[in-house]
């Protein structure tokens, strides 16, 4: 997701397919004291979003559940210390709560007040504003113009207002000022930092939420009109409020805002990168900054200095992951160019050419960097030195999942969400379907929906890990313990909902295309499941009704009949 934007975005007839797509050093998610040691507690893992996770044994039954049906989910969820308590975020309409806490088990534990106006309540701008969660379990989140903290058994902590849009910034809505944080990051001082849509740096204390920087604005430029890509009519419809369905569209697909991604953060030099556009009208750019703490007490402050821009190709392009060592920095621009920069000098040490979104790439341990692309193969592994190791083959996955159609041919596998590395093994969401071209376009036709597990050395599709019950359109998390939670956004099967009848009528058999539901799924490990069951959950004693739903499962006996 770019910045959280998980990745560019393709226009598809009258739908849209968002085309997601030795030992090295730890992720650092806690060895600062500051992130929270739950296994997922910002959103890309850890502060240098490499989407980076230790081998884990993934196979075995599950027991999965789902919540929040009828939303999109853009996000992926994090986690307190000892996974007590896990937070996710959703964009829902005027009178509904846009962040929500769950144990492990989909119990509801809590939701913060629902939104009525622009400073009442957690608005839908959260829906891409990833929770971010410290060392005592507070949790962190901005919506359209305010960034909140809450304890974390959901008592408010503090509130604090983020900066104001200036003349020539796109406005998003009239009753609903945004300039939103796309996620927030801890520094290696422990404070909150953020950069706005607008870019505009912001710096909080993390105890009190009081401003500690002077007002700094990225140089950049705001996208012209032209570079905005119109917003499919269906996209979101219903599962995101109207008032920021079209930032929401524009986040994801890149438009018209100068910064749309997620900071990563060297904790052991204490700089952070940036992605937003340059002064160069057409291009991107890569920010490099060094924050310097000055007095103590009530009257510290934190100044911050830019060490280098870095220009790029288009657009702000993808959320910057940091290689094992932390000696360069990866970026893409909207034109899938992949740049390999020196985080000290910001020298581009290598570029290559790529089919990839804006989607923010995974870095795996041996130091390739995994990407999700637009068109043709769903996933690029790039090596360190710049050169492409292999692209993925999912056809024989997508061949046993679907079968060949008189009309629409061979199915395709479509990939939908960032990759998340697993040992060395990487996780993508895909949507089997099959594709065609009408009114000049070329439409997916979403059928089935898996996480699939990757072989990272050769771009090999192994398996069918878990069946969603959505496209993903977001990012996999993955814990310790075999946990599996996905986002699920909707795009894909949103964008195509006004030619779901017609592709019924050409799809083979009696396959449907699929719906979009939204939500959140987990699936967990079980030692021992039962048959299939779907049992409705009883209403829980909690602020905000969320429906729930659970399915047992196993997976089939290869020696049976």
């Amino acid at each position: 997701m770019r910045g959280h934007r998980l990745y560019g975005a393709l226009l598809l007839g009258l739908g849209v397919f968002l085309g997601l797509v030795g030992s090295a050093p730890a992720e650092t998610n806690d060895a600062q004291g500051i992130y929270a040691d739950g296994g997922w507690s910002t959103l890309h893992r850890g502060p240098a979003n490499r989407k980076l996770v230790p081998a884990t044994d993934l196979s075995g039954d599950r027991v999965a559940w789902t919540a929040l049906e009828g939303a999109s989910v853009l996000t992926a969820p994090t986690f307190t210390p000892e996974r007590r308590a896990l937070f996710v975020t959703t964009g829902r309409a005027r009178g509904a709560s846009n962040l929500h806490a769950f144990d492990l088990e989909g119990s509801p534990l809590w939701s913060a007040p629902a939104w009525t106006d622009a400073t009442t309540g957690v608005d839908p701008c959260a829906i891409l504003s990833s929770p971010i969660v410290d060392d005592a379990g507070d949790v962190y989140i901005g919506d359209c113009n305010q960034l909140f903290a809450f304890h974390a058994d959901g008592r408010p902590k503090w509130i604090a207002p983020l900066p104001g849009t200036r003349e020539g910034d796109w406005v998003v809505s009239e009753d609903l000022p945004v300039n939103a944080l796309t996620t927030a990051v801890f520094t290696r001082a422990g404070d909150v930092f953020g950069v706005t849509n607008f870019g505009d740096v912001v710096v909080f204390d993390r105890a009190t939420g009081r401003r500690l920087n002077d007002d700094l604005r990225l140089p950049g430029h705001v996208p012209p009109e032209s570079g905005v890509m119109p917003m499919p009519p269906s996209i979101f419809e219903g599962l995101v409020a109207p008032e920021i369905r079209e930032w929401a569209w524009q986040l994801l697909a890149g438009g018209a805002m100068p910064s749309a991604n997620t900071p990563a953060v060297d904790m052991a030099s204490g700089r952070v990168f940036v992605a937003a556009t340059s002064t160069t009208i057409g291009k991107g750019a890569l920010h490099a900054l060094d924050l310097y703490t000055r007095g103590s007490g009530p009257d510290r402050s934190v100044e911050v200095r830019p060490a280098f821009l870095t220009e790029m190709g288009p657009g702000s392009g993808s959320s910057p992951a940091l290689s094992p060592q932390a000696d360069r920095v990866y970026v893409s621009d909207e034109n899938g160019v992949f740049y390999g920069v020196g985080t000290r000098t910001g020298t581009i040490e290598w570029r290559v050419q790529t089919k990839a979104t804006s989607a923010a790439a995974a870095v795996g341990v041996n130091g390739d960097i995994y990407a999700l692309q637009a068109y043709g193969p769903a996933l690029i592994a790039i090596r360190d030195d710049g050169t492409v190791r292999w692209e993925s083959d999912l056809d024989a996955l997508a061949r046993a999942a679907l079968p060949k159609s008189f009309w629409l041919g061979d199915p395709v596998p479509i990939g939908n969400g960032n990759p998340t590395v697993v040992g060395a093994d990487v996780l993508v969401p895909v949507v089997y379907g099959y594709e065609t071209q009408l009114f000049g376009r070329t439409v997916p036709w979403p059928v089935h929906s898996s996480l699939v597990r990757v072989d990272g050395a050769t771009g090999r599709g192994v398996e069918d890990v878990i069946t969603l019950p959505d496209d993903s359109t977001g990012i996999t998390a993955v814990l310790p313990d075999g946990t599996i939670l996905n986002s699920l956004g909707t795009a894909v099967t949103s964008g195509v909902t006004p030619l779901a009848g017609l592709g019924d009528l050409l799809l083979p058999g009696d396959l449907e295309i699929l719906r979009p539901t939204g939500g959140l799924s987990v699936s967990r490990i079980v030692e021992e499941a039962a048959d299939p069951v779907a049992v409705r959950a009883f209403d829980p004693p909690v602020r905000d009704r969320t429906d729930r739903f659970f399915f047992v499962f196993r997976k089939p006996d290869p020696s049976a009949d």
